[in-house]
């Protein structure tokens, strides 16, 4: 029976995919994220989210109501879900932010925007907005703090949901003949100098990259 390592706790939801797996399985938080306090002075056309952690301190944050009154556009749909569950109008949304960047140069190039992010952000946003010079405000919503754990038992494979987790993971530990089930390319792209044993998700979730995995040790 292959022993698989989740690098963070799983739902009770998504442990229901994995019952009748004959998979070990171990779970550790590798990364935390902490909701970050800001005010909005000023509010833009739109309100830009990058992940479900933004949204989340948004919405308990109550310097930030301003920014509820705007429609909003995000990456994920697991994102997209949270925010029309509170209400919020959402204009567009996509798997990627690259295939976001796409999707403003064509619908949205004209408005300006509230961009809400963690501290550890890529520039795909930031520099497609200079590029175009498309107005924005970058608010730091959420922090991502690594929690290094060691593994002791041997794993045969490895689900990552993020490249912070990778690096948290590489603190203690070494990737070696371990099968590596990612979340997304950008998660894949931070393995690439590593392993060449990495299988993508179908989508960019956590559901779906348990299943990739179940899919691998079928």
């Amino acid at each position: 029976m292959p022993t698989v390592l989740s690098t963070r706790r799983l739902s009770e939801a998504q442990h229901q995919l994995l019952d009748t797996a004959a998979i070990q399985w171990i779970e550790e938080d590798f990364i935390a994220t902490i909701p970050q306090d800001f005010t909005v002075d000023r509010v833009r056309d739109l309100v830009l989210f990058t992940s479900q952690n933004a949204v989340k301190s948004v919405l308990n944050n109550s310097k930030a109501q301003l920014l509820k009154t705007k429609p909003a556009l995000c990456v994920g749909v697991k994102t997209q879900a949270l925010l029309v569950e509170h209400g919020w109008e959402v204009l567009a949304w996509t798997h990627y932010a690259k295939e976001l960047t796409a999707v403003i140069e064509r619908d949205f190039a004209h408005r300006s925007f509230s961009f809400c992010c963690g501290n550890i952000r890529r520039e795909v946003l930031p520099t497609f907005f200079n590029e175009q010079q498309i107005v924005f405000d970058e608010y730091e919503a959420y922090q991502t703090v690594k929690q290094p754990h060691q593994i002791q038992q041997k794993i045969d494979g490895i689900c990552f949901y993020s490249p912070s987790a990778i690096e948290s993971f590489l603190q203690n530990n070494q990737i070696t003949t371990e099968v590596c089930f990612c979340i997304g390319d950008t998660t894949a792209d931070a393995l690439k100098e590593i392993t060449t044993q990495i299988v993508v998700a179908s989508q960019p979730t956590i559901e779906a990259t348990l299943q990739s995995c179940l899919a691998y040790y079928k």
